[in-house]
């Protein structure tokens, strides 16, 4: 709807829903049911090349998950960071922030501003999507993890095309805010 997206400021006009200020992307607010995208042949041709390079993504976003846990295991008490496995093949690095004196909002903007790209988890249950607020009065507090979770989540990247000096720099760019706002925060 915007001609210009200014979301990287904090200020967005499509960030409300239901009158509360949430920490969306509005690329994934959905207000309406039932659309759905197919693959073409375009995405489809460039997935074919993916394909033969599978074994190599999966490997390098897996080595990328284990570097982020390893380096950001200090934090643990604040964030939640995903389970480490050679079994899951990454889409993102999923973070949940645990300490209620954190706010997503403002550690997604500090990280966004220092050069670290975020996303809010994708809300998916009736308390965080405009289409099934006719719902919401149902589903108010009878689904406290996933609230909390979507309240609290975000992702960062973790694809194949990180370099070290990348990993390292995510490393030290969450140091730095994260020790900021635990000063901040009284932490």
């Amino acid at each position: 709807d915007c001609l210009v997206c200014v979301r990287d400021t904090g200020v967005c006009p499509k960030l409300k829903f239901d009158g509360e200020d949430y920490d969306y992307d509005p690329r994934f607010t959905h207000e309406l049911i039932g659309y759905n995208f197919k693959t073409m042949e375009f995405q489809a041709a460039l997935a074919i090349v993916q394909l033969e390079k599978v074994d190599w993504i999966i490997r390098k976003r897996q080595d990328n998950v284990k570097f982020l846990n390893t380096n950001l295991k200090k934090y643990e008490e604040i964030l939640q960071l995903p389970l480490y496995s050679d079994e899951i093949d990454y889409l993102a690095y999923p973070l949940v922030i645990k300490n209620s004196k954190i706010s997503r909002k403002e550690l997604r903007m500090k990280l966004e501003t220092a050069g670290i790209e975020t996303r809010p988890l994708f809300g998916c249950i009736p308390t965080q999507q405009p289409a099934y607020a006719y719902l919401k009065a149902d589903y108010e507090g009878k689904l406290p993890n996933a609230e909390w979770v979507g309240r609290n989540g975000f992702y960062i990247g973790c694809h194949q095309y990180l370099e070290q000096a990348d990993l390292d720099s995510i490393v030290e760019i969450f140091e730095k805010v994260l020790n900021h706002l635990m000063l901040k925060s009284g932490i």
